[in-house]
């Protein structure tokens, strides 16, 4: 009897599973690029195989489509003298500033096979700010407006997805122990006050508690019975540029 050949191509690999991957500071143009790479690898399987990025990004301000370049508080030119890029993203939502303290998300999904619409995939991912929020134990605010996560201060998370081809992309982000200064460089939404969970909480808060939290519930409200968590990424090239970090005295 002849021996069965393996099968080696991406169409006979099978898992059920969500594959979790803590990038850890990583460049917004080197996330994005791993999310493209990951989600061309989806587009040729036929299993319920996702995958979660959570990475910090440098300082920078990314605009999805609700955002324009009015949302800038400051020009683009003395943005880039300061080491703040600005980009242009291919998903929901507005204006974000990214800063180290701060978790972005990835969630590269098939959603057909899931049996979700775009818009069961946009309620799962405020669904699953949510719960992370009061896990926090945050007083939250139902009137939130653009953003996913509000609460007694201001907006602590925000969604914006994106989808190609039934895969989806993109997710949210999470403000965690961002300074004010630096979420004050552009306007997140008419009449939305950007603020973190530490400034909500007013004590220490890990990044480790939250992305677990965030990790659970996105898996659960997307509907995956299982997750595996790896730290980094074998495709992803280490990036060298130094984030540089705002600070502000008590007083400010």
């Amino acid at each position: 009897m002849k021996p069965v050949p393996t099968a080696w191509s991406l169409q006979h690999r099978e898992s059920p599973a969500l594959h979790v991957h803590l990038l850890g500071p990583t460049e917004l143009d080197a996330a994005v690029r791993l999310q493209e790479q990951i989600s061309a690898e989806i587009m040729q399987r036929h299993d319920r195989y996702g995958v979660l990025l959570l990475c910090e990004h440098p300082n920078g301000v990314s605009i999805g489509r609700d955002g324009s370049a009015a949302d800038l508080h400051l020009d683009r030119e003395e943005l880039l003298a300061r080491g703040v890029p600005v980009r242009w993203m291919r998903r929901g939502g507005g204006t974000w500033v990214h800063h180290p303290g701060q978790i972005v998300a990835y969630m590269i999904a098939p959603l057909e096979r899931l049996g979700l619409t775009v818009g069961d995939f946009q309620h799962s991912l405020v669904t699953a700010l949510t719960a992370v929020g009061r896990e926090q134990k945050l007083l939250l605010n139902e009137e939130h407006g653009r953003a996913a996560l509000s609460a007694r201060c201001g907006a602590v998370g925000f969604v914006g997805a994106g989808v190609n081809e039934q895969v989806s992309q993109f997710g949210g982000c999470l403000n965690v122990c961002v300074p004010r200064a630096a979420l004050n460089v552009v306007s997140w939404g008419s009449q939305v006050r950007p603020s973190s969970v530490a400034a909500e909480r007013m004590r220490p808060t890990t990044m480790a508690s939250l992305r677990e939290s965030w990790i659970r519930h996105l898996a659960k409200h997307c509907g995956y019975d299982r997750y595996h968590v790896w730290t980094g990424h074998p495709a992803l090239r280490r990036t060298t540029r130094r984030m540089y970090v705002v600070t502000q005295s008590e007083h400010s």
